[in-house]
């Protein structure tokens, strides 16, 4: 089969049954135990999973620690386009040598919430895989305004501001 598929085919088969699986599960959990529950555990397991994913990524292409903002941003824009190719439209403005801001134009989260008929009760966990993807790196950070209702679903813009601590001693 795979001789027929490239691998940006590939590629794309595997990341759609693993949000499929993803969204599966939180509506199992959901459905189970209540979206009091589904919601604080999404958002441990998406920090886990990001954690987890660049680790693996850093260690299979021998990337240290990021020691600047310019570092850290060229790895996580290689992660995006790895991990989560197709799910979102993001925009990313650098605000100062250690901060930035994430500009979510286009989340797949959001369109499959409106789907599901849970809009109103959805926490973001997008973020939080990337919250993972900073723990993985060695880096502490600030995210404003703190994970919780979809911003999508209260009618604002999905915009985050991330200040990460690259001085060693703020580590």
């Amino acid at each position: 089969m795979s001789n027929n598929l490239t691998f940006e085919m590939e590629k794309d088969l595997l990341i759609k049954g693993w949000m499929s699986h993803d969204a599966r599960w939180f509506m199992a959990v959901a459905n189970r135990f209540g979206m009091e529950v589904a919601n604080p555990l999404n958002q441990m397991v998406c920090r886990e999973i990001g954690r987890v994913e660049m680790k693996r990524c850093m260690k299979t292409l021998a990337i240290p620690e990021p020691n600047d903002l310019e570092e850290y941003l060229t790895l996580n824009k290689a992660a995006m386009s790895l991990y989560g190719s197709g799910l979102a439209e993001y925009e990313i403005k650098i605000l100062d040598h250690q901060s930035y801001q994430m500009h979510l134009k286009r989340c797949f989260a959001y369109e499959n919430i409106l789907r599901a008929g849970i809009k109103d009760q959805y926490e973001c966990g997008i973020l939080a895989r990337i919250q993972g993807w900073i723990d993985a790196q060695g880096l502490k950070h600030e995210l404003k305004p703190p994970l919780g209702k979809c911003m999508m679903v209260l009618g604002k813009e999905c915009s985050y501001t991330i200040r990460l601590k690259f001085d060693q001693l703020e580590r």
